[in-house]
């Protein structure tokens, strides 16, 4: 008896001046388009071809062979020495769309996601940003958009059947940070740090913290910083400080079981 194998995968790259693609791929029914304008770029795609160390071909992980199948790749890169890393490395997944689109010089993107049906997208508009996504978990949609320059954002996180989103504008630095692991379900975080000047928000919320619903948001000029940890059930908190300088919040909630929470805090 025969055996047919259809691979379906279609590819679509355009690069000018001195740029760089390197595209190792595994799976089926994959379409994986990138575009690099300008000069010094560098965009990594790896699914599930194995190598034995970090330092080789896609650097600064070790990978385990395994597919990515009906996914969707997307990166655009309009810039000089931008670096873009999408890697999804744990495990075999399928049905995810992965959208990158920097535009600037000097940034740097990050982006693995792993297990199923999600959705990720990082848009970086300006010079020195660093975003990163990494994830595991299903049916999640991951967004980091950053406007201006010298941003830092990261998400780091377990979930499932979650939105996680970081909005960052104007100029001057914006930080923020969300972990969110392990047994972490029906999350939802918003942040949006606004305007001009040192903003901060680490967001941590582990172990068993299920139906979290977090809002963070910063505006105005100056330094505005919030810290906030929960690690366990059913926290609702919403934070704003707006306007003024010097502004801070630590929140730390570590509730043990069938615990309801609602924290608001404002500070204008």
């Amino acid at each position: 008896m025969a055996r047919v194998i259809i691979l379906l995968l279609f590819f679509s790259h355009l690069s000018f001046a001195n740029n760089t693609t390197q595209i190792t791929y595994k799976g089926s029914g994959t379409s994986i388009t990138t575009k690099q304008i300008g000069s010094g770029n560098t965009t990594y795609i790896l699914c599930g071809s194995p190598t034995s160390n970090g330092s080789g071909t896609f650097p600064g992980t070790t990978y385990t062979a395994h597919t990515c199948s009906n996914a969707t790749w997307s990166s655009t890169v309009d810039g000089t020495s931008n670096t873009v890393r999408l890697y999804t490395v744990w495990s075999n997944h399928t049905d995810n769309t992965y959208t990158i689109n920097v535009d600037g010089d000097d940034n740097f993107v990050w982006l693995d996601q792993d297990e199923d049906d999600n959705t990720s997208t990082i848009t970086v508009t300006g010079d020195d940003n660093h975003a990163e996504q990494l994830g595991s978990g299903d049916d999640n949609v991951y967004s980091i958009t950053q406007t201006g320059n010298n941003k830092y954002a990261k998400i780091f996180t377990f979930a499932d059947d979650s939105d996680f989103t970081i909005n960052q504008y104007g100029t001057g630095e914006h930080n923020t940070y969300i972990y969110n692991y392990p047994n972490a379900d029906n999350n939802s975080a918003t942040v949006i740090q606004y305007g001009s000047g040192n903003k901060d928000a680490d967001i941590f919320f582990y172990n068993d913290a299920d139906n979290t619903t977090v809002n963070l948001t910063q505006y105005g000029t100056g330094a505005h910083a919030a810290n906030m940890k929960f690690y366990t059930d059913d926290y609702n908190l919403n934070v704003t400080q707006s306007g003024a300088t010097n502004q801070s919040y630590t929140a730390t909630f570590n509730c043990t079981q069938n615990c309801t929470k609602t924290v608001t805090i404002t500070q204008e």
